[in-house]
């Protein structure tokens, strides 16, 4: 059903790229984290986050290159995809369910007042029109209601193994890891490697997204970041630089400059 409903979707004529899910660049879409048997469902356009089908299975995923760590840059984000699209009617955009992997309720929350908060700016006032036209015409050829996804997804991938994931070899060599087949080593030996040795990602990217994870959870501020993970600071902050971020105190996240 749900390779059904997708051909189905594609077929209307509505403004994908108003819910965030531009059906362009299909033959370019894959990311290293982006499972071998991957089908696109569309993308955001922005930071490589795109939706995806995975071979056998109903679920609709989420890939996110830029904000995702080991275990999360694959999540899923509805049980089929007639329950994406109805989780696209509530959220008005496909782009709220890239985040409440992330998000507290209370931050879910503030992102929806943010974007009805949008739709009082006049100079919007069109693409907004385009939006309503596109939600209508999807409730309507699927007959769906609106549905919030925020509860349905936290539980779904609260219970994800992302050991049914099939990386590409670019996967393993771009993040460091090992092929699961091929970890044998136990958690405590890890755990004494990482205190000895920085394992920080290489590519400035990829650094980006660990270093603004770990201080977003774990660290409250850079210093206790490159402490905790035998990290040379002034090292760490001239290769995010040489990507267009700084650190910023005040938010303890490295932002563009």
């Amino acid at each position: 059903m749900t390779r059904d409903d997708l051909r189905r979707f594609r077929a209307l004529d509505i403004d994908f790229d108003s819910i965030g899910l531009l059906q362009g660049g299909e033959d370019d879409f894959a990311y290293f984290c982006t499972p071998v048997d991957a089908e696109l469902v569309g993308r955001i356009g922005c930071d490589g986050v795109h939706f995806i089908l995975l071979t056998g299975d109903e679920r609709v995923f989420c890939v996110d290159p830029s904000m995702g760590e080991r275990g999360t840059y694959v999540l899923p984000v509805a049980g089929d995809f007639r329950e994406f699209l109805s989780f696209i009617l509530y959220c008005q955009d496909a782009n709220p369910l890239s985040q409440i992997f992330w998000m507290t309720r209370k931050q879910y929350e503030e992102l929806a007042a943010e974007d009805a908060a949008a739709r009082g700016n006049e100079n919007m006032a069109r693409f907004f029109e385009q939006k309503d036209r596109t939600l209508a015409v999807i409730a309507k050829e699927f007959d769906l209601t609106p549905v919030d996804p925020f509860k349905k997804v936290k539980a779904m991938q609260k219970k994800f193994d992302p050991a049914i994931l099939n990386f590409s070899e670019e996967y393993y060599d771009t993040v460091g890891y090992e092929r699961p087949e091929e970890e044998i080593v136990h958690t405590a030996t890890i755990t004494a490697v990482i205190k000895e040795e920085s394992m920080l990602p290489q590519d400035p990217y990829i650094l980006l997204s660990f270093v603004n994870t770990k201080l977003r959870d774990e660290y409250p501020s850079l210093d206790a970041l490159c402490d905790g993970v035998d990290a040379d600071q002034t090292e760490l902050e001239e290769k995010l630089a040489g990507a267009g971020y700084a650190y910023d105190a005040q938010a303890n996240q490295f932002k563009p400059v």
